[in-house]
């Protein structure tokens, strides 16, 4: 199993599931499009990527692509 120092975020239950079968890491799912609204997790990223660096892990559709521009612009 590969350690991660970096904090994974993905999109849903079954990504985190899958990743956390491969990879020894703290791992946050988005829950979808839940995270815009979700003002707590976004603060709780914020504060993860300035501690520890955020790996961003989204499916390559048009949803995928969303949230991952709305957390690269949310988040330094």
């Amino acid at each position: 199993m590969i350690r991660v120092r970096e904090v994974i975020v993905c999109e849903g239950r079954y990504d985190k599931d899958t990743l956390s079968q491969a990879v020894d890491a703290v791992i946050i799912e988005t829950g979808g499009f839940a995270v815009f609204n979700d003002r707590e997790k976004l603060s709780l990223l914020r504060r993860l990527a300035a501690a520890r660096g955020l790996i961003i892990l989204t499916d390559s559709d048009v949803a995928g692509f969303q949230i991952r521009a709305y957390l690269k612009g949310a988040i330094d």
